[in-house]
């Protein structure tokens, strides 16, 4: 019995610092990547944004919704004392990783780096809408552990573009690859591992019940 009790308690620890530590490196890159942009300038955006701020902007601002929500709707305290603020948090959540979703499949297919980029983001929209959109529907039929599931997938995805500029800065402080070919590497990467690694999870916790 001890044995077991010390292990659940490391994993409620490790979930814990896991929890911790994502918080602040999205944090950092909320503010350091994300805010500046919502400053709709040619010198904020550049050249290769600045054409397409109309769908770019709206993409940032839904994004910055999302993340800023998502965390919120996965606390056991809010959702069971205030469940009405929790369903109309968790509608605007939504909303905002739907047409986000969307704006992001445009930039995917406007985009002029190279295919295997474009189809990277555009299955990352893709994958965006629709586990929002999963989840919204299991909940409608009162299918609450679906719900959950779908919504760790959703936001899993959402933090995409801060797995995407964590690990690329990462990858380019050591100088390997080209500019382009971590570009590719990580249009794929930002959302596919990570949403692996959360179904892993998500399959284990019903393998381990009895």
């Amino acid at each position: 019995m001890d044995s077991s009790n010390n292990k659940n308690a490391l994993h409620r620890y490790t979930l814990k610092v896991l929890a911790i530590l994502t918080g602040i490196i999205t944090i950092y890159y909320v503010i350091t990547t994300a805010f500046p942009m919502l400053i709709p300038t040619e010198a904020v955006y550049g050249s290769y944004y600045f054409p397409r701020m109309y769908w770019v902007f709206p993409h940032i601002v839904l994004g910055i919704i999302a993340t800023i929500i998502g965390p919120f709707q996965f606390m056991p305290k809010i959702r069971n004392k205030y469940l009405k603020i929790h369903r109309q948090l968790g509608r605007v959540y939504m909303m905002s990783t739907v047409l986000s979703g969307i704006s992001g499949m445009y930039m995917a297919v406007t985009s002029d780096v190279n295919l295997p980029y474009a189809v990277g983001l555009f299955m990352l929209g893709v994958a965006w809408s629709t586990s929002s959109i999963m989840a919204f529907i299991s909940i409608k039929n009162r299918k609450i552990d679906l719900h959950k599931e779908w919504m760790i997938r959703s936001y899993v995805i959402t933090l995409a573009f801060v797995t995407f500029r964590f690990v690329y800065d990462i990858i380019r402080s050591f100088d390997i690859g080209t500019w382009e070919e971590v570009q590719v590497l990580m249009s794929w990467a930002c959302w596919a591992i990570p949403l692996f690694i959360a179904e892993v999870f998500i399959q284990g916790k019903k393998i381990k019940k009895k």
